[in-house]
């Protein structure tokens, strides 16, 4: 399997790993193969890249380095308790935000675990460099305030 540019797929080429949207869902699964019309809307969705079938490199096999399962279950819960969060009674915003705390504590401590356990984080970190500098740059603040977050929840380096 190789990585290729949107932009210079070709019709009739095969997905290698399937495609999700924002929410988790798939758009497009592993093995479809690929159309002019396929290709023209991931470049409009602006999917930078994707994995390809080709023989020349079949061994080599990307891993995530969290599961799709959780990648899902923390897309998801972000995306409702930042809505529950921005359409709540102000009245509750104190136990709302309280009730998230709890929700995001156990996602990270799921996320942790399973990075724990992972050899392909250094994997993760070159497929963004390799996307652009700027969503790098843009991760690289997303860590830090993800750590100011662990911090005010007063998770402990090692949990």
């Amino acid at each position: 399997m190789r990585l290729s540019i949107t932009a210079s797929l070709n019709p009739g080429e095969r997905l290698g790993m399937n495609i999700y949207n924002e929410q988790g869902t798939i758009l497009l699964s592993e093995g479809l193969t690929l159309t002019q019309k396929m290709i023209n809307r991931l470049v409009a969705l602006n999917i930078p890249f994707v994995y390809i079938q080709d023989s020349r490199t079949d061994d080599i096999m990307p891993k995530p380095p969290i599961s799709g399962e959780l990648r899902r279950e923390a897309l998801q819960t972000i995306e409702a308790t930042f809505l529950e969060i921005k359409n709540g009674v102000k009245v509750n915003s104190a136990f709302t935000i309280e009730k998230a705390a709890l929700k995001f504590t156990h996602l990270v401590r799921s996320i942790m675990e399973e990075l724990k356990n992972s050899n392909e984080l250094l994997t993760l970190l070159a497929d963004v460099y390799t996307y652009d500098d700027y969503i790098f740059t843009h991760s690289f603040n997303v860590t830090l305030y993800t750590l100011a977050l662990g911090m005010e929840l007063r998770l402990e380096k090692n949990s």
